[in-house]
């Protein structure tokens, strides 16, 4: 279970949350809402790649900012900038190595990703580089899976490749996003975010 307990965050002098609580159960979620709402925000704290400014965010009863807590969750998200400088072989190679897991080729292949083996990450198109942080993301089989607009940038075979990929996941997913990715096919809770105008 991923809980927000009494969070508060700010950016410049906006408020984005306060005091807000979030208790989350389902194996499947969609976080919805207009820019600015938060839903990256939220997700980057559940990764615990942001403290909040006052509250609490935890997974399974463990605070999402304690070492232990890192293998068992998983993010994709415009904010997680991957390492240019490696190619994508060996960052998977890296990631495979931090986790303790081995790189599933065949998620490789349905993504498409083998032509660009040796391609350094600064030199992927917007797609490939995608498709890339969601294999980061997924390749450990985090408990808690975190997918920040996961559709955007890939074709048609990537697309239906993620939603068979997402139909079997044994974990958690959370998925911000504008569209309805997945809730076509899963049984998701649909939580819509508001946007705060609180200066």
């Amino acid at each position: 279970m991923l809980t927000f307990e009494e969070i508060s965050q700010f950016y410049q002098q906006r408020c984005v949350f306060s005091d807000f609580s979030l208790q989350i159960s389902e194996p499947r979620v969609l976080l919805s809402g207009p820019n600015g709402s938060g839903k990256a925000t939220l997700l980057m704290m559940a990764a615990g790649l942001i403290k909040p400014s006052t509250g609490t965010v935890s997974f399974n009863g463990q605070s999402v900012l304690g070492p232990e807590s890192k293998i068992h969750i998983g993010i994709s998200a415009a904010k997680v900038a991957l390492p240019g400088f490696f190619t994508v072989a060996e960052l998977l190679d890296f990631h495979g190595r931090q986790f303790d897991c081995q790189i599933n080729q065949h998620w490789v292949q349905q993504f498409s990703l083998k032509p660009y083996w040796h391609t350094k990450v600064a030199n992927l198109s917007l797609g490939n580089y995608k498709k890339l942080s969601l294999l980061t993301a997924i390749m450990h089989q985090p408990k808690l899976l975190l997918l920040d607009e996961p559709s955007n940038g890939l074709d048609d075979k990537a697309r239906l490749a993620l939603n068979l990929l997402l139909t079997d996941y044994p974990g958690q997913v959370i998925i911000a996003s504008h569209e309805a990715l997945a809730a076509e096919h899963h049984q998701v809770r649909h939580i819509q975010l508001q946007r705060s105008e609180t200066a």
